[in-house]
């Protein structure tokens, strides 16, 4: 899995911006839909609903990138950019990197605390043994 460098966990926000900064996330929603993009195309479209320069635009895309979360690559005069994982490889990373911070810090507890605070739902509850059934397979073949 590949790894980046992500800001401070904010569980109270939804989506990547649990892991990114608000411009952050907005950008890469923006990348996520157009897949190869430059500056200059991100800043026109934040510009509509935001008053921003695009030296911060530049700023954020280029810090992005050394979070090895934008891809960028020069194209004459201009950097375009491209995601470096899906958003649905990015959210499977934010969260496996997460819950394994809690489980390196807490040990069985962090399980603990997962299990408990699992909804009432019997469906999801069978869904967690069927993957727990699963996963015991996968470790003794």
């Amino acid at each position: 899995m590949k790894r980046f460098k992500l800001g401070n966990l904010r569980p109270t926000e939804s989506g990547v911006r649990k892991m990114l900064g608000d411009l952050e996330a907005d950008i890469m929603e923006l990348v996520w839909t157009q897949d190869l993009v430059s500056v200059r195309e991100v800043h026109e479209i934040l510009e509509r609903d935001r008053g921003i320069a695009y030296t911060t635009v530049m700023t954020v895309m280029s810090r992005l990138a050394d979070k090895n979360i934008l891809q960028k690559e020069r194209n004459g005069k201009q950097y375009l950019c491209r995601p470096a994982l899906s958003k649905e490889e990015f959210n499977e990373t934010m969260f496996v990197s997460v819950f394994n911070g809690f489980r390196d810090d807490l040990g069985k507890q962090a399980l603990s605390f997962f299990v408990e605070n699992l909804t009432e739902d019997e469906a999801t509850l069978d869904e967690l043994e069927r993957l727990i059934r699963q996963k015991k397979r996968q470790i003794t073949e």
